[in-house]
């Protein structure tokens, strides 16, 4: 009776504690709302609403109507293995979280004990010689203990709440790693499709320009034209078709890695891939987001935030190792005895205690460590600030940088149709010996120059759009 007061007197007092306790603070608003709308909302705009054929969902690669396309993201979406690796991640975390949670779960524990033994207390005296005073002693005792550990200070919850804001983080960084691989296979893909057409364009101009070298030489035979002129014109075949081996490489990177991003070694698209297709264009409306769903849509926002409300909870661990922690245990065992042939006696035996721990002097560890907390916790909030700044400057330039190729585009569209009516009168001219042959392939040059820079804005555009979509967080 004495011990079991004597027990709630020391746990008492303890238990009082917890309402002093100091929990890690709350994630709070950012102290900066997003603007209400873009500086580009009208370009947004306009690419929502040029379209009649809908606006894109979550599989917005689709758009391209393109079938190679839409069987590449789905392939590196089930096959890459930075996104297996994504969701191992979230897997972990979740594991985690559920071993935080059982911290502060009920120990139960069953022991059994049998034991038998003889002894002879008077073997040693002189006086029993011949005698058998060996004693028969057997017992069989079943114990159940129980550990109820108390969490004064919220220690527990703390790392509960830290452990389910890690699993948030890597959740949100999975979403980040699919749109980041679904972005890279259509970019890549673009630009392989963008790269077959000028390969084809620049193919055509070295025939053009083999058909003006063999004129040349025709008329030099002739004496009509002199040898510079043939020198010329062998130059500029020559600067032509050594543009077509950078061309080829590029190709084959690009087959490499969409491999790679597909979770497969490169070679496996050499069929898929190799024959020429055409460039698709964008087929869609693009969805008239503002920054404020911008924001909600992006997971990398999601992981600032998750970032910072575990380094909150973390702050609020390093707190909780300023208070004592203690464990209630409590033990019943119950069984029976015998001694020799006597009838067996019945036990029950009960025990509660009490395991208190609390540092004393630890030199300033407890303090550095709630002072390193703090610092992270400041440190993460100032990402999160960042990362929304970086979320809405990404898409005002992604959307200034399709304006632009569009007006681009269009400029370089009527350079096309001129050059080549430039070109077509220069050749016209020369064969009647009005021009000289220098104005010939001057023209020429400008013509594919003007047909290759038109190739590669409009490849430039169209990966520009995919950039967008990963701009504005659009899941997949």
């Amino acid at each position: 009776m004495k011990r079991t007061a004597w027990m709630i007197g020391l746990v008492l007092p303890l238990a009082l504690l917890s309402g002093c306790a100091v929990t890690a603070p709350e994630l709070p608003k950012s102290s900066t709302k997003p603007p209400e709308k873009f500086v580009a909302q009208n370009i947004l705009q306009n690419l929502s609403s040029v379209k009649d054929a809908g606006v894109a969902g979550v599989r917005w690669w689709e758009g391209f109507n393109d079938s190679v396309l839409n069987e590449l993201v789905s392939t590196s979406i089930q096959n890459n293995f930075q996104i297996a690796s994504a969701a191992a991640r979230v897997r972990e975390a979740r594991a985690l979280l559920q071993l935080s949670e059982a911290g502060d779960s009920l120990l139960v524990e069953l022991d059994a004990e049998v034991s038998g033994q003889k002894s002879d207390r008077n073997s040693n005296t002189p006086n029993n010689s011949g005698s058998n005073n060996a004693r028969d002693e057997r017992s069989a005792l079943l114990g159940l203990g129980f550990v109820l550990p108390i969490d004064l200070a919220g220690r527990v919850e703390q790392e509960v709440r830290a452990a389910a804001a890690n699993l948030m983080a890597e959740q949100a960084g999975l979403r980040a790693q699919i749109i980041q691989t679904s972005t890279a296979v259509a970019q890549e893909y673009l630009s392989l499709r963008g790269n077959q057409k000028q390969l084809a364009m620049l193919r055509e101009s070295v025939e053009l320009q083999e058909k003006t070298l063999a004129i040349v030489q025709a008329r030099f035979e002739s004496g009509l034209s002199p040898e510079l002129d043939v020198r010329r014109a062998e130059t500029s075949v020559e600067n032509l078709r050594a543009s077509i081996a950078p061309l080829q490489q590029a190709l084959q990177d690009s087959r490499h890695r969409l491999a790679t991003l597909s979770g497969q070694f490169p070679g496996a698209y050499e069929q898929l891939l190799r024959p020429e297709g055409d460039l698709p264009e964008y087929g869609l409306g693009i969805p008239a987001s503002v920054p404020f769903q911008v924001v909600q849509a992006r997971p990398d926002v999601q992981l600032a935030q998750a970032r910072f409300a575990q380094a909150a909870a973390d702050v609020g661990v390093a707190q909780a190792d300023f208070y004592p922690s203690i464990e209630l245990m409590a033990n019943i065992q119950i069984g029976s005895t015998a001694i020799n042939s006597n009838p067996a006696t019945s036990i029950l035996i009960g025990s509660l205690a009490a395991l208190l721990n609390q540092v004393v002097y630890d030199g300033g560890a407890r303090d550095a460590r709630l002072n390193a907390a703090v610092a992270r916790a400041e440190g993460a909030l100032a990402e999160y600030e960042q990362v929304l700044r970086v979320v809405t400057q990404e898409v005002e330039n992604s959307l200034t940088a399709i304006d632009s190729s569009a007006s681009r585009q269009t400029a370089l569209g009527k350079a096309v149709v001129s050059s080549k009516r430039s070109f077509e009168q220069a050749d016209a001219l020369y064969q009647l010996g009005l021009v000289s042959f220098l104005d010939v392939v001057d023209a020429q040059r400008v013509y594919a120059n003007a047909e290759q820079a038109l190739a590669t804005e409009q490849t430039n555009y169209a990966t520009l759009i995919a950039g967008l979509f990963r701009a504005l967080g659009v899941q997949s």
